[in-house]
């Protein structure tokens, strides 16, 4: 019997259990990746000694995976949840096997690049509910970037995109938010600034001490909502058996 599918189910599981331990309290224990690594790699061992799958294929799996998960890490886009669950899936859904064929045929038939590219298609989904949601305050008369000074447009399209307004009590008292901007001390005069990019693994509750120290915030502060990526990595795998979107929708025409 194959072990495709008990493979997939196994790294459907932990991951969404993952992602909502990430979404509560923004940590993953290390208990998880130890109990499920042992489990999904004797899984594909079973199947590389059957050959069902080629110990070749798992390598160059792991190598994808590697190079994605250490770069985007390094780079502040991941957090050391996210590059542990692509490496996850690199073991346990290392290839796609006769019985476990994607509807949507790829020209790049590794799953853990399938996995990536639907959760970076879904991740879209982030920028454009919160642009959706400032459109609304402006057309309410609220001003989310009021007393914000900008050097570009397309620097106030991507705040509008990326950030809200919200008091700072809230920002304080959750784990949705991470702050968008800062205090930098100007000459002796402390002056707010805009904070494009924060990384996965930056110290939110530092940051908001920071801001505390000025009094500055009375009203409302910047605040970019936040989903941890391995939330839409969990996606992009349910989305596995369907095939890699992105590239369906370039090779049609419909994006790019």
């Amino acid at each position: 019997m194959s072990l495709a599918f008990p493979r997939f189910l196994l790294t459907l599981t932990v991951l969404g259990y993952a992602s909502i331990r990430d979404v509560k309290v923004r940590e993953v224990s290390d208990r998880v990746w130890l109990i499920s690594f042992p489990a999904g790699l004797t899984l594909t061992a079973m199947e590389v000694s059957t050959r069902v799958l080629n110990i070749s294929d798992v390598m160059i799996s792991l190598a994808i995976a590697c190079v994605l998960g250490f770069t985007l890490f390094y780079a502040g886009f991941y957090g050391g949840a996210d590059s542990k669950a692509l490496l996850f899936l690199a073991v346990t859904v290392p290839a796609y096997t006769e019985d476990f064929n994607p509807v949507l045929k790829s020209m790049v038939p590794v799953p853990v690049l399938t996995v990536f590219c639907n959760s970076v298609l879904v991740s879209l989904v982030y920028p454009a509910s919160v642009l959706a949601l400032n459109l609304i305050d402006l057309t309410k008369g609220k001003n989310p970037l009021k007393d914000v000074t900008f050097d570009s447009v397309l620097g106030k399209i991507v705040f509008l995109a990326t950030a809200r307004r919200i008091e700072l009590e809230k920002l304080k008292r959750g784990l949705k938010y991470f702050p968008a901007e800062k205090v930098v001390v100007e000459n002796g005069r402390p002056v707010r600034k805009l904070v494009y990019f924060i990384g996965a693994e930056a110290d939110r509750d530092g940051l908001i001490k920071a801001l505390e120290k000025h009094e500055l915030y009375g009203d409302s502060v910047l605040a970019s909502p936040t989903i941890p990526m391995i939330v839409f990595i969990t996606l992009g795998l349910a989305l596995l058996p369907i095939g890699n979107l992105m590239l369906g929708l370039i090779s049609s025409g419909l994006i790019g």
